[in-house]
């Protein structure tokens, strides 16, 4: 039993090794197509935007390693219920239960890593996304403004003639909505300043026009003197690099500080927009402790329907993960909007896609057992 242990341990490492790659590749492409922005700025160094993919990593890993877990578990045992060698294993007397210790063991270490993996690495990986972007746009905003380039920051591109000392001349601001031009703005001359305390960027234009675009042909002008508005470097990144909610790159001591604050807060303090914050901290604190759960739960849900099915292809292996992850992230997101809401308890609401998934396993259990 210890040399069959082994081997469908291996077997597992080598699926889940590569399912990980594949759905991180994947989960990786989408983060990239949201960054774009952000990497074209001029003050973007290679290092830099090295450091700004790795570190979104950690938290994508965290969304593919039960998916990998999952992929893994069909593959192997489907394949060995397609070659007849769990029947063959059946038939020397082991039972269901012996056949899938490997792959709950495989889970259960998984499941002790991701607990691990999500409540530091991850949220340190975010953190680490934000100083380095903050930095970013802070370079963008001194010294990766171009002359004569299409010089985006967030929903504006700034294009300047010349620079001079600091101070932009003949320059045109177009504001982005989605895809499409909202407005122009045109001065003769501008400045763009970065201040650290407040992490915003204020932009000052001199006796210039505002060209704003409205709905169908119709079209306003408007001459200023001075005009001075304000980004907000964190508004910035929630646009520019979609990494989540904010909650996700606290520490479990931040969150659960808020959570003691509210707690200790008199009634009257207890605001909407408190209440509302409280209730997204208690979420990510829960949503961090039943997540990495998953892994375990995806290994039996994927080696019971590897064995019952039989199915070893890899395209209908891929199928069924997505089918299933598909389920379990829609049932997720239920629970994590109706917790966020104050409707369910966050523990009980997050644990529900769990509790589907150890339910749908245990009836798999049963109807391998009784055949």
């Amino acid at each position: 039993m210890k040399l069959i242990t082994r081997v469908i341990i291996l077997e597992l490492l080598v699926a889940i090794a590569e399912g990980t790659m594949l759905f991180t590749f994947v989960f990786f492409l989408k983060r990239l197509y949201d960054l774009t922005d952000l990497l074209v700025t001029g003050g973007t160094t290679l290092v830099s935007t090295l450091v700004l993919l790795f570190s979104i990593l950690p938290s994508i890993m965290v969304l593919t390693f039960p998916m990998a877990v999952l992929l893994a578990s069909l593959l192997v045992y489907g394949r060995m219920a397609q070659d007849n060698e769990l029947t063959a294993l059946q038939a020397a007397g082991y039972s269901a239960v012996q056949l899938l210790k490997p792959v709950l063991l495989v889970g259960f270490i998984l499941t002790l890593l991701m607990l691990w993996w999500h409540n530091r690495i991850a949220p340190k990986g975010l953190r680490l996304f934000d100083s380095v972007a903050a930095d970013v746009l802070q370079n963008t905003s001194t010294t990766g403004i171009r002359p004569g380039n299409f010089n985006i920051l967030g929903d504006f591109i700034i294009v300047p003639s010349t620079i001079d000392e600091g101070v932009m001349h003949s320059v045109r601001i177009f504001e982005r909505r989605g895809e499409e031009i909202a407005g122009v703005i045109s001065a003769p001359s501008g400045t763009i300043k970065y201040f650290p305390r407040e992490n915003s960027i204020q932009i000052n234009l001199e006796r210039g026009t505002v060209h704003q675009i409205q709905s169908g042909d119709r079209a306003s002008f408007i001459q200023f003197q001075e005009l001075r508005f304000t980004i907000s470097i964190q508004n910035l990144l929630r646009k520019m690099a979609k990494t989540g909610k904010w909650p996700q790159k606290f520490t479990n001591d931040g969150l659960r500080k808020t959570l003691r604050d509210y707690h200790n807060a008199p009634p009257e303090a207890r605001t909407p927009g408190f209440t509302k914050m409280y209730h997204q901290f208690l979420v990510e604190l829960n949503y961090r402790r039943t997540l990495p759960f998953a892994c375990l739960i995806m290994a039996g849900v994927g080696a019971l329907l590897g064995m019952k099915s039989g199915f070893g292809k890899r395209s209908a292996c891929y199928g069924m993960t997505i089918a299933i992850i598909f389920s379990y992230y829609i049932l997720l997101n239920f629970g994590k909007t109706y917790a966020e809401e104050g409707t369910l308890p966050a523990w009980f609401a997050l644990w529900i896609p769990n509790w589907v998934c150890a339910l749908t396993g245990g009836y798999f259990f049963y109807r391998t057992q009784r055949v």
